[in-house]
């Protein structure tokens, strides 16, 4: 590409700061105004600490070791910390993965916003706060002005995304790195906020460094994209050339781990192992000093649905629809305002703490972010024990060991890694440990709360396929919470679309996607980034 470069990275190296070891070996690039450039690969490829050693923000265990990056005529490297930290959030912004953990909890979304504008802008009082206002009506946040004194807590994964997003664009930037912006996000929310992304290029010619494993994402969204594996960019090339004529197989290995929209799962009819009717979860919304309670958030109003053994039912919609609420409701950890839960026939809804203990072993949950469903304290072997000793199991210590070994090798791990601690593990390693605890007390029924959506496609493939084998194997019914649709079709029986706290429309896989009635079924649908558009 020729004409003016935003950015330019020569020959980056980054090593290990204690033994040397290297991370990333001669990564080069280059950013250009109004260009969005993907950056793909799988977990650990070296995708974000190019970002997070082009802006400097490296882990002390890591060290640049030889390279350049150069704004304009800046190069990076030559500046003082307090030179660089004029270049960061006024010249070059980023938009990190998580932004539950980039976020402050004890500051509102609008104080941390107008934070940025004070450091690199005069701006302040009223002008300040409409500044923020109109930022947040910019990406999309619902009601910005009361959205302004919500906390982080308060706002949805998608709402939080958009806070960040709103504080990246805050001092209008020349270059933005987005870094998996939209991984833990909805469909549509998805769409929106790559279409906000897109558009803030092309009005604001912002050169855009697009970190992604999602191949749908690249498809639809950059210009030019590089492959990035073990530190290296093995592939380059325009968009339209690479998804055409990938020249690696490494790449085409990451094009074909995209789902097969086509492909669904044969229905055979079963008892109902789980049945709800009318499920209602009502949360008060409370105000003035005395916080009386003044109306209702009707998380979930009036869903009934059943699911059979050994049969995969997949709730699907937007964040705040309700979903996982629904799946705390049939666990007994959220209170339900109406309506029945039956398992095998019998009423959960009234049941104790204790009452409730049995059916614990008996239904199960898989988390979305294994990283805060482990405690951190306990090895892998003590987390997935803990299930079993908690809920009786009574099997003694050396029996636990044995069973502990063979889950880990069920679910693809190696027996011995049971002695090693959360931290030591990747995204994918630790949903497959969090899998692995879950069938430790052989439940009938799993509730996956979003499990693949923090996963790289290929490893995300793995770890379906392997739900898929265990559902086989053991007859396990799953009720899979997800806002990805394009797993539905090779994972699901039947799916359930849920807007609002309410089921819009349910049916087999196959209906559901193929001939979808309602408009909301058929925008979620049309929202669904797709490799050949």
């Amino acid at each position: 590409m020729s004409g003016h470069v935003s950015m330019k990275v020569t020959d980056l190296r980054v090593a290990v700061a204690e033994d040397g070891e290297a991370i990333l070996e001669g990564v080069s690039f280059e950013l250009h105004p109004g260009k969005i450039f993907a950056l793909v690969g799988e977990s650990g490829s070296g995708k974000s600490v190019t970002s997070l050693a082009a802006m400097r923000l490296l882990p002390e265990a890591l060290a640049i070791t030889g390279g350049a990056v150069s704004v304009g005529e800046e190069d990076l490297f030559d500046l003082s910390e307090s030179q660089m930290q004029r270049v960061r959030g006024r010249r070059v912004a980023m938009i990190f993965q998580n932004a539950m953990s980039a976020l402050n909890p004890v500051q509102t979304a609008g104080q941390q916003v107008a934070e940025t504008l004070r450091l690199h802008t005069s701006l302040s009082g009223d002008a300040l706060r409409q500044r923020v206002v109109q930022l947040f009506a910019e990406v999309g946040i619902p009601d910005p002005e009361d959205r302004f004194s919500f906390y982080p807590h308060q706002l949805s994964g998608g709402q939080q995304q958009r806070v960040m997003i709103a504080m990246a664009l805050a001092c209008e930037p020349e270059i933005l790195i987005a870094d998996e912006p939209t991984t833990a996000l909805d469909v549509t929310i998805q769409e929106q906020v790559l279409d906000l992304i897109r558009e803030l290029t092309e009005s604001r010619k912002l050169a855009v460094l697009l970190i992604t494993h999602d191949m749908g994402v690249v498809r639809n969204t950059a210009d030019e994209v590089a492959v990035m594996y073990r530190g290296e960019i093995i592939e380059r090339a325009p968009v339209d050339d690479f998804f055409h004529n990938p020249q690696q197989a490494y790449s085409r290995r990451l094009i074909d781990a995209l789902p097969d929209l086509s492909r669904f799962q044969s229905i055979a009819v079963e008892e109902p192992l789980l049945r709800l009717d009318e499920v209602k979860v009502y949360f008060p919304i409370r105000r003035g000093v005395l916080q009386r309670v003044v109306d209702h958030t009707r998380a979930v109003d009036g869903v009934s649905l059943s699911i059979g053994k050994g049969e995969t039912y997949a709730l699907v919609g937007e964040s705040g629809s309700g979903k996982s609420t629904l799946g705390r409701a049939i666990l007994n950890l959220d209170e339900m305002a109406g309506g029945q839960i039956r398992f095998h026939g019998e009423p959960l809804q009234d049941l104790t703490r204790r009452q409730m203990l049995p059916y614990r072993k008996r239904i199960q949950v898989i988390f979305q972010n294994p990283y805060s469903s482990m405690n951190p304290r306990l090895t892998v072997g003590e987390i997935i024990a803990e299930g079993m000793v908690s809920l009786g199991l009574g099997l003694n210590a050396a029996e636990r060991e044995e069973r502990i070994g063979q889950l880990l090798q069920r679910v693809q791990l190696e027996g011995d890694f049971s002695q090693r601690y959360p931290h030591e593990f990747s995204g994918g390693q630790l949903q497959r440990i969090a899998i692995a605890r879950a069938l430790a007390v052989e439940p009938e029924l799993i509730i996956c709360d979003e499990p693949t959506s923090a996963l790289d496609v290929s490893i995300r493939a793995e770890v379906l396929e392997l739900l898929q084998e265990l559902q086989r194997e053991f007859g396990v019914s799953y009720l899979f919470i997800t806002h990805d649709l394009s797993i539905v079709p090779s994972l699901a029986h039947h799916v359930g679309v849920m807007q609002l706290g309410k089921i819009v429309e349910q049916g087999t896989a196959e209906q559901i996607l193929t001939a979808p009635r309602h408009p909301y079924t058929r925008a979620l649908l049309a929202s669904v980034p797709r490799v050949d558009p």
